[in-house]
């Protein structure tokens, strides 16, 4: 599937699904490859398994502290499925501070924390003193702000985020934007960009992703993902995600 098309296909979608009726706001944690600057609720978990190119798994697992600190693991396995040899990385810490949700007037959450980056076998950082070790982790900083348009309430985000483990590589700190728009109760179509570096001579690097989630219950939800790269073949990601509490 070409680039032209599969920002085609979703379009369609969206059109087909645009006219649903509002839903209440969901204050996701993360967009595609991104984080936003939510949080979970106190006494909450989530769980998060998701697919990748070359057959590589990702789980992800975090419970709400307060309603303004998480803290989980991330654990990634490559190529587990198909007929590769399973590569395991060692598994990293998943946390988010959350500082403020703004004001009334003026509602802008800002938040930072610790996760892995880039999803799928490019993203991966080689470590020479480790063959286990080559998830890229790091710290982030994002802000997240709802816009309000058509009876319903979307989100807007932008941060930076800069590799640490497996080794500090301050000239990979990177920028990335993100959006979400709501259609309806249980469709939500996502957007972003990412590995945008500071030098726009690597604008092949940048990473522009697109995906469609669908929520059942509140509890669970499918997403299904593109991440587009420049000259390179698509990264189609699926996402399963489940939250409760304690």
């Amino acid at each position: 599937m070409s680039y032209k098309s599969a920002l085609f296909s979703l379009f369609l979608v969206s059109v087909s699904i645009a006219n649903l009726s509002a839903q209440q706001a969901i204050h996701a944690s993360a967009e595609i490859d991104t984080p936003t600057a939510y949080t979970i609720t106190r006494g909450t978990y989530a769980l998060s398994l998701f697919g990748y190119d070359q057959g590589g798994l990702e789980l992800k697992a975090f419970i709400g502290l307060s309603d303004y600190i998480y803290l989980g693991v991330s654990s990634d396995i490559e190529h587990a499925i198909g007929k590769e040899p399973p590569l395991f990385n060692v598994p990293g810490v998943v946390a988010k501070v959350k500082f403020t949700d703004g004001w009334e007037s003026f509602p802008i959450s800002i938040a930072a924390g610790y996760d892995s980056f880039y999803i799928g076998t490019p993203g991966k950082k080689e470590n020479s003193s480790n063959d286990l070790n080559r998830m890229m982790y790091g710290p982030f900083f994002v802000i997240t702000k709802p816009i309000f348009l058509l009876d319903s309430e979307q989100h807007i985000s932008g941060g930076l985020r800069v590799p640490t483990q497996p080794n500090f590589d301050p000239g990979a700190t990177s920028y990335f934007t993100s959006f979400d728009i709501p259609l309806g109760s249980y469709f939500t179509v996502k957007g972003e960009t990412e590995r945008i570096y500071y030098n726009f001579g690597r604008a092949s690097d940048w990473l522009a992703n697109l995906g469609m989630k669908y929520t059942y219950m509140t509890r669970f939800s499918i997403e299904f993902d593109m991440m587009f790269q420049y000259d390179k073949s698509i990264n189609r990601i699926i996402r399963v995600e489940y939250s409760d509490e304690f």
